[in-house]
Formats: C-alpha cells, structure tokens, sequence
C-alpha cells in the first residue's frame, strides 16, 4: 500500500475576534509534492522507517487504531519522501492522516476521512489539512463551535492547472510547533475589523477571481488578506510576517501576482503563472546565498490523498 498526501499553503485564520459562537475559519490551497509512505502489515507491532518524529507520530497513530478497530496486525511503515516540519506546510495533519488511512485500508477497514481526523485529533483550529487531505484543490472551510468538530468545507474549487507557486523557506529556521501554538491560539483577540476586511476579501475577491482564473485579481486580494492575517499575528511573530523572511516575502509580492507566509511560516509563497518561472528565483534572491534556502515550484493538487494498492 502507498499513500502520496499534498502538503498545503495555508492563507490564514478568518476571525479571531471571538464576537460569535464559531470560531477560526480559515483557507487555503493543496500542493504536490507531500508526504509518499509505503504500508505493509504485519505479524504484530509497528516499525518505522523515517525520522524519530515520524515514528511517535506513527505509533501514536497504530496504537488509536488497534484499539478502536480491533487490528490484530502490525505494519511496516517506510517513509520515502516527506514534508519538512514546522514550515507553515502541514507536514504533521499529512503524515497523521496519511499513516491513519493507509494502516486502514492495508487491513480492509473503511471510515470517513472526517471521522478518522476526528478520531486522530486533527483540526484543532484549522481543517485545511484535513479537507484537502480528502479532496485537493482550493478550501474555504467556515470555523468551529465544538472543540473536537472538524469545521465544515465551504467551499472546494480545482486550482487552475497552470498556476504555480514560488516556495521559499531558510533551512535553519523553523515556525511554532502546535504546543507553542496552541496558547497563541486559544488567547488571540482581535478587532472585528479584521474578520470583516478578510471575508469581504474572499467573498467579493477570492471567490470569483478563482472560479474565474483570473490570477491577477486572486494575487492582489490574497495579498492584502496575508498583510491582515499577519498584523493579527504581528505581536506574536515580530511583524506582519516571520522576520527571517519579511523582506523575501515583499520581494516576492512585487515581483509575482502576490504572495505572503504560509501559516507561521517561514515558508514564503509568490504566485505565478507557469510561463513566468524564468529566472524568477534568482531575482527574488538576489543579494542571498541560495545555498541557505529550499526553494521549489509548488504545483496544485486537485485530487487530494493518492492511494496505489
């Protein structure tokens, strides 16, 4: 069994004012180039061949499972390519979700995608991950009311084919893991003009630019609706975005259609159209060693977990 997962560009909270029962809210978009875990079972126990957090994760995972599912087997669990972690790009939702579902269908057992994130305690203050786990594409998901609900999926669309994303991170920096994000998120108050700017944004501007793939007007509106989500956060990350790459981030907006930080980051995104890519990189480089950054082409994913039997 091997399971390909998307990893994902997540644009933002939606509203932290606390004025309304349902909280958070959020969108974002699927990438290529996720996590590939081969699954194979076993006689008994579970074995991991990946990082020593991939295998807590993993065992985590077997042991919710065995117990819920009555599994009498174990697994053998390689992983042959993954999402760096705690870059802004999802890589923990992904590998939870991606060993969860692949440990249930090597055995025959079925459950939903929602119910298994449920299940896996995903979703906490954001479903991006687990919507686009199951389908791809763009996600507009609409907030919670309950601690444990997986917030609703608004709204699913296909990414258009030929746009790319211009993904830049430093190697050596890393965003807030989930137990430093977690107080963030529970305390973090803002003023309802902020909820208010960014879902005038997304309705009158992400949603019709995106049905219309109209990349241009999509840039400009994401683009003002990353500068909100990050003077939201900028007590907590020194600036409207990570200060390690502010300044990558702004070339990147004037040099694409737009472009911001992906969740904590500090993985700065630039759209693009595929025709554009040349020497692109270079130049919002310029006056940095390359040496120091991962830099790729993020390609969408429209079709969500890929499952190859």
């Amino acid at each position: 069994m091997r399971i390909k997962t998307p990893c994902r560009l997540h644009f933002g909270i939606i509203d932290l004012s606390r004025e309304f029962k349902r909280q958070y809210g959020a969108f974002g978009i699927t990438l290529k180039d996720g996590y590939d875990i081969e699954i194979k079972a076993t006689e008994e126990g579970i074995k991991v061949d990946g990082s020593e957090r991939e295998k807590k994760i993993a065992e985590k995972v077997y042991l919710k499972l065995k117990n819920k599912f009555d599994i009498t087997c174990g697994f053998k669990i390689v992983v042959e390519d993954r999402i760096p972690d705690h870059i802004g790009l999802g890589s923990t939702t992904q590998f939870t979700l991606g060993t969860g579902y692949g440990m249930l269908k090597e055995v025959g057992k079925e459950v939903s995608i929602i119910k298994l994130s449920q299940l896996l305690e995903r979703g906490r203050f954001s479903a991006i991950g687990t919507h686009g786990f199951e389908k791809g594409g763009f996600i507009l998901e609409g907030g919670k009311i309950k601690k444990n609900e997986i917030s609703p999926l608004l709204k699913r669309t296909k990414v258009p084919e030929d746009w790319r994303f211009l993904i830049v991170c430093p190697k050596k920096e890393k965003g807030y893991d989930e137990k430093e994000e977690r107080p963030i998120m529970e305390e973090l108050t803002v003023d309802r003009k902020y909820p208010e700017k960014i879902c005038h944004h997304i309705v009158m501007g992400i949603l019709p630019s995106i049905e219309r793939e109209d990349i241009a007007s999509f840039g400009q509106h994401l683009t003002r609706i990353q500068q909100l989500v990050g003077e939201s956060f900028s007590d907590y990350q020194e600036g409207i975005y990570h200060p390690v790459i502010s300044d990558i981030v702004e070339s990147l907006i004037d040099k694409t259609y737009g472009g911001g930080q992906s969740s904590w980051g500090p993985t700065a995104y630039g759209l693009v159209k595929e025709k554009d890519l040349d020497d692109l990189k270079a130049k919002v480089l310029e006056g940095k060693k390359e040496k120091d950054y991962r830099i790729w082409i993020g390609e969408p994913n429209n079709e969500g977990v890929i499952v190859k039997e």
